[in-house]
């Protein structure tokens, strides 16, 4: 661009249009009326980025950028981007840490800030667990699948191998009646529950107790 007889406004107003990225992040950090001619912000640019060539800063240098007394939130983001890109491989984290505590405590923007974090690490962390569980539940070794395998893992292994059992010609309990004075039959476990809640009508011969018939005992069926 060539410009030829003209004045210091102009030419500091077209300055800007010609810079790109980490320039025009510079730039827009310049704090308002702080140029007088443009022969003080060509000499600011100069030093500005032939220094930042001749030694880069590292992530520590963000800590000592901060927000200002009476200065707009606009401007600090500005001064803030700008030694962003004096750095490296910056971390996004380190970058949101820093920019977070160079905040005046008194800044509206930092109390939001946190509000919107914390309300969003509640939603984040519901939707999480939902997520853990459904992902549970569609694991094959997830969920219903997994708590019904460790069932079948605390079960004798009689009780897994009923399925594959001859079907039987006569009723349990005939088979009880035929055979209950030959002692051939093992002694059975005690019948799990509570006695109080079985039902007092039905009676197994196979347990010699009440909850239910020997044409439903498991055991029975099994021996």
């Amino acid at each position: 661009m060539l410009l030829l007889q003209v004045s210091d406004a102009v030419m500091c107003r077209a300055f800007p249009t010609t810079l790109r990225k980490a320039a025009h992040a510079w730039f827009k950090s310049l704090r308002p009326r702080s140029i007088y001619s443009f022969a003080q912000l060509s000499d600011l640019f100069q030093k500005h980025f032939v220094s930042s060539q001749t030694r880069r800063k590292n992530s520590a240098s963000l800590l000592n950028v901060v927000q200002e007394r009476n200065e707009s939130l606009s401007l600090y983001l500005g001064r803030f981007n700008a030694a962003t890109l004096e750095i490296d491989n910056l971390d996004e984290s380190v970058k949101y840490t820093a920019f977070m505590r160079g905040l005046r405590p008194t800044s509206k923007f930092a109390f939001a800030a946190k509000e919107y974090l914390e309300t969003h690490k509640e939603h984040r962390g519901d939707n999480g667990q939902e997520q853990e569980k459904r992902a549970r539940e569609d694991s094959p070794r997830g969920g219903w699948a997994s708590k019904r395998s460790r069932r079948d893992e605390r079960r004798p292994k009689e009780m897994l191998d009923m399925k594959n059992l001859t079907p039987l010609t006569a009723r349990p309990s005939q088979i009880l009646h035929e055979i209950k004075d030959k002692q051939i039959l093992e002694k059975p476990d005690k019948i799990r529950s509570v006695p109080g809640k079985r039902g007092k009508n039905l009676w197994c011969r196979y347990h010699n107790d009440h909850g239910h018939t020997a044409d439903n005992c498991e055991c029975s069926s099994v021996q």
